[in-house]
C-alpha cells in the first residue's frame, strides 16, 4: 500500500496527525507530512489507520493505493 499527501489539497485540519501519528506528522504551516509512504502487507494496522485517516481527510487530500 502506497500512502501519499496532495498538497495542493490540504488545508491543515490535522485530523491525520492527530488520529495516526505513526503515519503523519504536522509539516510545514500545519500541512501534513507522511511518514511511512509505504506499508507492507502484513502490517494491518497500518493499514487500517491509512484508509480510515483517508476518510476522515475533510479536503480528500490523502492518497491511499494499493500495491
Amino acid at each position: 500500500m502506497k500512502v501519499s499527501i496532495d498538497a495542493s489539497k490540504c488545508e491543515a485540519h490535522g485530523r491525520c496527525y492527530n488520529f495516526a501519528p505513526e503515519l503523519f506528522e504536522r509539516g510545514p504551516k500545519g500541512k501534513a507530512v507522511v511518514l511511512v509512504p509505504e506499508i507492507g502487507d502484513d502490517d494491518l494496522d497500518l493499514h487500517r489507520n491509512a484508509e480510515a485517516a483517508q476518510m476522515m481527510c475533510p479536503a480528500g487530500a490523502i492518497i491511499v493505493e494499493e500495491d
